[in-house]
C-alpha cells in the first residue's frame, strides 16, 4: 500500500469513529462519545503521520504526541504549506490535553470512580464539534 492509501485507510475509520459519535448524540448516549472523538482525531493524526513520513506511526494514543513527531519530520516539513500546522497546532493543544482524558477514562482504573466516567450532554456535544472543528483543520493539510 502507498502512504496514500494508507492515510485513506485512517481517514475512513476516523470518519466512521465521528459519524457514530453523531448517532450517539441522537440517540442520547453521551458518554462514548468523547471515547469515539478522541479515536477519530488520532487516527486522522496516524494517517497524517504515514503519509507524509512514508512510514507507520508510533504506537500511542496520545494525539499530541504524535502531532509532536509528524511536525518535527524533516519529510512534513519539506512542504513550505505545512508550516501552518506548527503555527496553529498551539491553538488546539489544550482541546487535545482535554479530549485525552476520556480516552483514559474509558479504562477502569478505579471501579470506585465510576461516575467519572459518564458525561452530559453539553460536554459530549461541545466535545463533538470542536473535534470537527480540529479534523477539519488536520484534512486541510492533505492534499
Amino acid at each position: 500500500m502507498t502512504g496514500k492509501e494508507k492515510y485513506e485507510y485512517w481517514e475512513k475509520l476516523a470518519d466512521y469513529d465521528i459519524e457514530t459519535a453523531e448517532a450517539l448524540i441522537k440517540t442520547q448516549r453521551w458518554t462514548y462519545v468523547a471515547v469515539l472523538c478522541q479515536q477519530s482525531a488520532e487516527r486522522i493524526v496516524k494517517g497524517m503521520h504515514i503519509y507524509h513520513n512514508g512510514k507507520e506511526a508510533p504506537k500511542s494514543h496520545n494525539i499530541m504526541f504524535l502531532m509532536n513527531k509528524l511536525s518535527t519530520s524533516d519529510k512534513f516539513l519539506s512542504n513550505p504549506a505545512n508550516k501552518r500546522f506548527i503555527d496553529e497546532k498551539g491553538d488546539y493543544e489544550d482541546f487535545v490535553i482535554d479530549l485525552m482524558f476520556y480516552y483514559i477514562n474509558d479504562y477502569p482504573f478505579s471501579y470506585k470512580n465510576v461516575m467519572e466516567r459518564f458525561i452530559k450532554e453539553e460536554v459530549a456535544v461541545d466535545i463533538y464539534n470542536r473535534t470537527l472543528e480540529f479534523i477539519k483543520w488536520l484534512k486541510s493539510f492533505q492534499n
